[in-house]
Formats: C-alpha cells, structure tokens, sequence
C-alpha cells in the first residue's frame, strides 16, 4: 500500500463529505469546509490518501499555544492498520514544530476504538460536555499537553 498524507485542497471536499456522511451520518458541509480552506487562517486540513484514494482526513486549528481538532475519520476499510495513529502523530508533530502547548478534542463517549487510540497517544480525559451530540450522546474532551 502506497499512502501520503497531504494538505487538503479544494478538490477533496466531496470526498470528505461522502466520507463524513458514511461514517458519521452527518457532514460539516461542502459550504464550511470550503471556508475553513479559503478564509479561517487557523484552519489546517489533511488528507490520508492510500493507494491514490481517499483514506481519511483530519482537520485542526492552531492558534497561538493551543490546538483544537475538529473533525478526524479514517475509511472502515483501512481503520485497525495504524493509519489513524500515523495521522494523529503527524498532527502532533506539526503542533510541536510550531510551539503549541495543548491540543484538545471531543470524542463520543462510546468511541472506545477512538478513546483507546487517544489515550496510548498521552491524551487524558479533562471533562464530560452532556448531551454534545445531535443524538444527545456525550462527548469527552481530551487534551495533550506537549513540551
């Protein structure tokens, strides 16, 4: 398997879409995704490809000493190959070489596969947000505190 992971461009947003869609049930939205590219200069958006195909993508906002991810997915075919743990470590890297201090991040509080990930990555749970979800399902917020 050949994969990469690169800056999302503009041409990729339908496939996040669909992506989110799939595996969420819902989207952030061709609109906002756009915006997040082309206006919110604290945006940063990846995307995983594999083999020439969409993988996965994760996005995040850097401002100042403080990182907050905002969206993260890997396709069910390549989730269990190490691919989300690559992604994760490449958006920590990234916030180490730009002298962020503390990532956060929600989490369903069923995520257990997600949580776990996070958890070996030196994330720690800070607080619950109640009923965070269009389900009304909890997330977790969880942080890493870096160098």
């Amino acid at each position: 398997m050949k994969y990469a992971i690169r800056p999302l461009e503009e041409r990729d947003i339908d496939d996040v879409v669909r992506a989110e869609e799939i595996i969420y049930g819902t989207t952030l939205g061709y609109d906002m995704l756009r915006a997040e590219l082309k206006i919110n200069p604290f945006a940063n958006y990846f995307v995983l490809e594999i083999d020439g195909g969409f993988g996965g993508y994760i996005g995040l906002w850097i401002h100042d000493e403080t990182a907050e991810i905002i969206n993260f997915l890997i396709m069910k075919e390549y989730q269990g190959l190490g691919f989300g743990k690559m992604m994760m470590n490449f958006v920590i890297d990234l916030c180490e070489s730009v002298n962020v201090k503390t990532i956060s991040l929600e989490v369903r509080k069923d995520n257990e596969k997600a949580i776990g990930l996070y958890e070996k990555l030196g994330f720690t749970c800070s607080h619950v947000r109640k009923n965070y979800y269009t389900d009304s399902t909890d997330a977790l917020v969880l942080i890493k505190h870096l160098r």
